[in-house]
C-alpha cells in the first residue's frame, strides 16, 4: 500500500502543472521525426568491456535470447561484482564525440539515440541520483551524454537518449536473491531525478527512448508527463509502457516501437520505428562477425520506408571508445547511396499500395512515387495499383534525369518502365516516377508482400528463402534489449 500511495503522489505532483500541454503541442513535434526516417542507435556501457564474455564463457550472439549488453543478467553476476570488475576499467580515452557525430551525419542519419542508462544501471552522464556513473565510478570522468549532445547540436543532428526506466539490475530490487541497492520507492526517486537531469542539463532533447516499460500506468504516466513538462517537443518511445498495455491507454507514446529487428508484415499508417543491428549483438562483442552487407542495410532501409517505418540502425562501440571499422565502412557506403537517392527516403510516406513487388517496393512523396528496385528485371520494371500514366520516369541517381520509356495499360492499370540490361546499382536502383496530378491508388488492385515476410532460423541473419523467392528477415526477436 505504501508503494502504491507513493506512486500516486509522485504522479499527481508531476501531472498537476501540465494541464493542456499535450493539447497545445499537438503532434507538430513529430514532423522532424517523420521526415528523418533514419537514425543511429548506440549501445554502450560497462558491458562493452566484457565484450560478450564472462569468465571464459560466451554470452553474446543473441541466439534466441539476450546478447552482449545482457551479460550481467545472463551470467547472473551480482551487482557489486559487476561494478567492482568493470567500472574501474571503463576508460574509453579514444572516444571522440565529434567523430561519432560526423560518421552518423556522413551516413545520412538524421538523429542519434544513445543508451544513457541500460539495464546494467550504469549512467553515462553526471548524476546526483547515484554514484554508479561515469563521473564517479570510472576513471574516465567525462560526461559522455553532454559531449554527444553538444556535438549533435553543432553538427545539426537531433539528439536523444535511451533510458531503461523499469529494468535496472543494479539499483532496483528484484526480489529474493536480487535485492538491488534500492527499494522500489527509492528506485523510482532515482528515475525521477535522472529524468530531471537528462531533460534539463543537455539542451534540446529530441527523443526519449524508454525501454521495457512495466504494466504500472501511474508509474509510466508520471515519467511521460515529466518529459512533456521539461521537454514538450521531445518524441517519446512507446516502450515507456509494457506491450501488454493497450495502445489507447499509452497516453504519452508518440510512436510505436516495434519488437527488435522487426519489419511489419504490411505498411503502417501510424508513426512507427524499428531498431536493427549490423550483426548479431547490440553491445560490443569481440567475436561477433555476422555482419550484414551494405546491400542488406540499404534494402532494409528502403523496405522500412515503403512500410512507413523509421529505421534506427545500431552500432556497439568498443571499450576504447571507437566504432568498429566494419561499422564505419558500412555506414559510409549507405551514406553515399543516400547522397544520390536520399529523396526517396527522407520526407517520404509509405507505399501508395498495400503490397510490394518481386522487384522491390515503393515510397512516395507528393506526386512522385519512388521504385526501390532491389532485384533487377531487365525485361522492365512493372507495377500495378496506380491509376494514370506517369508524366516522367528516370533514375534518381542520374544527375541529368534522362527520361526512361514508360508504357501504361489503362485497363489493367499496369505501368512498365523500360530499363537497360544491367542495374545501375545492384544494391538498390531507385526509379522516380512523376505524375502530373495527385497519385491515385486503385482500390481494387491485387498484390501481396514478397520481401522479408518469413523468419530466418538465426535472428540477425539475412538469407535467401527459396519458398518466398526473396530475402527473409525475422519479424520479431524473443527477448528485449
Amino acid at each position: 500500500m505504501k508503494h502504491k500511495n507513493l506512486l500516486i503522489i509522485l504522479a499527481l505532483l508531476t501531472l498537476k502543472p501540465l494541464a493542456g500541454v499535450a493539447d497545445a503541442t499537438g503532434d507538430s513535434h513529430m514532423e522532424w521525426w517523420r521526415d528523418a526516417r533514419y537514425g543511429m542507435f548506440i549501445h554502450w556501457g560497462l558491458y562493452s568491456i566484457a565484450g560478450g564474455e564472462w569468465k571464459g564463457k560466451d554470452y553474446g550472439k543473441e541466439q534466441g535470447g539476450a546478447s552482449a549488453e545482457w551479460v550481467m543478467n545472463s551470467a547472473k553476476i551480482p551487482g557489486k561484482e559487476y561494478r567492482d570488475t568493470l567500472a574501474p576499467q571503463f576508460n574509453p580515452t579514444e572516444f571522440d564525440a565529434a567523430k561519432w557525430v560526423s560518421i552518423a551525419k556522413d551516413a545520412g542519419m538524421k538523429y542519434m539515440v544513445i543508451t544513457s542508462k541500460h539495464h546494467e544501471g550504469f549512467c553515462l552522464f553526471e548524476t546526483k541520483a547515484t554514484d554508479y556513473n561515469v563521473m564517479e565510478a570510472s576513471p574516465f570522468k567525462r560526461d559522455i551524454i553532454k559531449e554527444l549532445s553538444e556535438e549533435c547540436a553543432r553538427q545539426g543532428i537531433k539528439f536523444g537518449v535511451y533510458y531503461s526506466q523499469f529494468k535496472d539490475w543494479y539499483h532496483r530490487s528484484r526480489g529474493k536473491g536480487n535485492p538491488g541497492t534500492l527499494s522500489t520507492e527509492e528506485y523510482l526517486k532515482l528515475v525521477e531525478k535522472n529524468l530531471d537531469e537528462l531533460l534539463s542539463n543537455y539542451g534540446e532533447m529530441s527523443v526519449l527512448w524508454f525501454d521495457t516499460g512495466g504494466n504500472d500506468l501511474i508509474e509510466a504516466n508520471a515519467q511521460g508527463a515529466r518529459v512533456r513538462e521539461l521537454q514538450p517537443n521531445a518524441v517519446i518511445c512507446s516502450r515507456l509502457y509494457s506491450r501488454r498495455v493497450p495502445v489507447e491507454e499509452q497516453k504519452y507514446a508518440d510512436f510505436n516501437s516495434l519488437p527488435d529487428r522487426m519489419l511489419p508484415a504490411k505498411r503502417m499508417t501510424e508513426d512507427t520505428e524499428t531498431c536493427m543491428t549490423m550483426r548479431h549483438n547490440w553491445g560490443y562483442d569481440r567475436t561477433d562477425d555476422a555482419w550484414k552487407s551494405d546491400k542488406d542495410i540499404i534494402e532494409f532501409l528502403a523496405l522500412c520506408g515503403a512500410r512507413g517505418v523509421n529505421l534506427l540502425l545500431n552500432v556497439g562501440p568498443t571499450p576504447e571508445g571507437t566504432l568498429l571499422t566494419e561499422e564505419i565502412e558500412r555506414l559510409g557506403n549507405v551514406g553515399e547511396w543516400l547522397q544520390a537517392n536520399g529523396e526517396s527516403i527522407y520526407g517520404t510516406t509509405y507505399s501508395p499500395v498495400d503490397f510490394d513487388f518481386l522487384w522491390g517496393a515503393m515510397t512516395q512523396k507528393d506526386q512522385t512515387v519512388f521504385l526501390h528496385v532491389l532485384e533487377w528485371q531487365p525485361e522492365g520494371i512493372a507495377f500495378n495499383g496506380i491509376a494514370g500514366k506517369p508524366a516522367k520516369a528516370y533514375f534518381l541517381a542520374d544527375a541529368e534525369r534522362k527520361p526512361l520509356p514508360v508504357k501504361y495499360d489503362a485497363d489493367s492499370h499496369i505501368t512498365t518502365i523500360e530499363v537497360p540490361k544491367n542495374a545501375p546499382d545492384e544494391r538498390n536502383t531507385v526509379i522516380a516516377v512523376e505524375y502530373d496530378a495527385p497519385v491515385v491508388a486503385d482500390p481494387d488492385a491485387k498484390g501481396k508482400y514478397h520481401w522479408y515476410t518469413t523468419r530466418s532460423k538465426r535472428h540477425t541473419e539475412i538469407k535467401t528463402n527459396k519458398d518466398a523467392g526473396k530475402h527473409a528477415l525475422p519479424q520479431a526477436v524473443k527477448g528485449a534489449r
